[in-house]
């Protein structure tokens, strides 16, 4: 007889953004019941279960689906630091989800790539004399492994899913994080996006992750560190030095809005860049985040490049659908949602929408 999963009910109910004691009032019995069942002292009865299927819009299979939830690799420990505990273990919660539903899919839909993302050890891996491995040479090294040519990048996540990871969008329901990334064994590399980042910020984010991804799941430092270097791997593998360098003898805001048409990267990201080559002098970098500020372009900049949507995921929900004849309603039951939810967590996938995700507003399941 399959024995309910406690981890899946705490899953459920912070992807829907509810403590215990709002579950618990809405489904009418004290908090102490519903603490005692996600803890796994009781097993609850079959009422309760579907009691709390409705009410978290899943289909009662979901707590009977076996194995546990993840948590956030350590290099995200900055991010966890801004975000309250709520917004964070929704956070958790729906990038669990993701993981379980590529997981089921992939079963079927059977993807392959003959590149991968590498784990680069410091221990074995050295840097041109004797010295450890510096961020910009890993990333000098990851480009010439997948073989890119000179020049910008044409799409991160046309390179990141051509080479062993998947980029699942996200709404985080925040616009304090970007992105997360997860390496866990037997699964590709996992990259979930939010949906409303601007587009020249998140490709910036994609390469900071990939550096995550490439430098820091053998080894860990500090958090400073970590994020230190995986901002600098973003800034040489998306501007490489000896290109980017002779661009910046000319530093102004007209200058950098060319420069971020052809590389696609924030004028911000430019100028962190220029600053970390000493392509400029402090006191170019600080009129230029004052300017940046008296034009309100450091939230948001204008001139965004065009958005880069995510295929693979789309191409597995289209093979279930029309290469394997799954119905909406069958889909849904794969992945242990109802109808409704299944329809406004892969709105974009159905329809694939060609513009990607997050250009029209999604819906959530409110109750």
């Amino acid at each position: 007889m399959e024995r309910f999963n406690h981890h899946m009910m705490t899953l459920a109910r912070d992807v829907r953004g509810l403590t215990q004691a709002e579950l618990s009032a809405r489904l009418g019995v004290g908090q102490g019941t519903v603490s005692k069942y996600e803890a796994g002292l009781h097993e609850p009865p079959t009422d309760f279960v579907d009691a709390l299927a409705n009410e978290l819009a899943f289909e009662r299979t979901l707590f009977f689906e076996p194995g546990r939830p993840y948590g956030l690799p350590p290099f995200h420990f900055r991010r966890r630091k801004k975000l309250g505990a709520k917004a964070l273990a929704r956070i958790i919660a729906e990038m669990n989800i993701r993981r379980m539903h590529i997981a089921k899919m992939l079963t079927s839909f059977g993807w392959r790539t003959n590149t991968f993302i590498p784990e680069i050890d410091p221990d074995e891996y050295r840097g041109r004399g004797t010295g450890v491995i510096t961020p910009d040479e890993a990333a000098r090294i990851i480009r010439e492994m997948w073989m890119l040519p000179p020049g910008p990048i044409h799409s991160m996540v046309d390179l990141i899913e051509s080479n062993g990871g998947i980029v699942i969008p996200c709404d985080f329901g925040t616009d304090l994080v970007d992105a997360m990334s997860q390496r866990i064994d037997g699964m590709p590399v996992l990259f979930f996006v939010n949906v409303h980042a601007p587009a020249d910020r998140l490709r910036h984010t994609l390469a900071h992750e990939l550096g995550h991804m490439v430098l820091h799941t053998i080894t860990v430092k500090s958090d400073e560190e970590m994020e230190d270097e995986a901002d600098a791997f973003a800034g040489a593998f998306l501007l490489p030095a000896d290109e980017i360098r002779p661009q910046f003898r000319k530093f102004d805001l007209r200058q950098l809005a060319n420069l971020k048409v052809y590389w696609k990267v924030s004028m911000a990201s430019l100028a962190m860049r220029a600053s970390k080559l000493n392509a400029i002098t402090p006191y170019q970098g600080k009129m230029f985040w004052i300017e940046m500020g008296r034009l309100g372009y450091r939230k948001r900049e204008p001139n965004e490049p065009p958005k880069e949507p995510p295929k693979l995921l789309r191409q597995m929900v289209a093979f279930h659908m029309k290469k394997l004849g799954y119905s909406v309603g069958e889909m849904a039951s794969l992945l242990h949602l109802k109808v409704a939810g299944f329809e406004e967590m892969y709105r974009d996938e159905i329809l694939g929408d060609p513009q990607g995700p997050g250009t029209a507003p999604r819906l959530r399941l409110v109750k």
